[in-house]
């Protein structure tokens, strides 16, 4: 059976095929610049699977360690993070489910890494090329992360059996996926309140 890359020619022709069609799926909107971004980096993750796996450092030390650091270290430390933030928010949210932290969490980290970068270079005078991205990452995270899980959803193409269990690990983990999911399935979903079935 052919390989992604042997198909495709390399990981990353097969992510830029992907990478348009979840965007049609998940209606979101994401520049050339942001696009190349998230190509790069979901081929860089698959080829070195264990930087964000469950054996690798705690996101929150990985993000301290980073913050302690200065100069052009910092910044790349921090770009790090948040790169494992956004991978881990849209590739593998289920791995969490077993932590005492969620997907949110994991998202607000994410951010605050890529917001860290942007404000320190621009209060140094210096924008523009991969800091015009990283800006964009952190203003738009989360509908990021929505394209890639697009990419990777497998459960997408199964039908949805359990609304109860799908609800409950919506509820605890925040996975826009599955509110996806209940939302097409017909329920309202009141995220300050109490939901309803239609």
């Amino acid at each position: 059976m052919p390989t992604m890359e042997i198909h495709h020619g390399t990981l990353e022709s097969f992510f830029f095929d992907e990478i348009e069609r979840a965007k049609e799926r998940s209606g979101h909107v994401l520049s050339p610049e942001v696009e190349a971004y998230v190509v790069s980096l979901l081929a860089r993750f698959a080829r070195r699977t264990a930087v964000a796996g469950r054996r690798s450092e705690p996101l929150a030390l990985d993000y301290l360690r980073a913050r302690g650091q200065t100069g052009a270290a910092r910044a790349q430390a921090l770009r790090g993070v948040g790169d494992r933030a956004l991978y881990i928010s849209g590739v593998a949210p289920r791995s969490l489910s077993r932590t005492p932290v969620n997907v949110r969490y994991v998202r607000g980290i994410g951010e605050a890494a890529y917001r860290e970068v942007v404000d320190r270079a621009q209060s140094h005078g210096q924008w523009g090329g991969a800091l015009a991205v990283l800006g964009e990452l952190a203003e738009d995270f989360e509908d990021v992360a929505e394209v890639i899980a697009e990419i990777v959803d497998l459960e997408a193409r199964v039908p949805t059996h359990n609304l109860l269990m799908i609800y409950e690990r919506w509820r605890r983990e925040g996975d826009p996926r599955d509110r996806k999911r209940l939302l097409a399935a017909g329920v309202l979903l009141d995220t300050h309140g109490t939901d309803q079935m239609q």
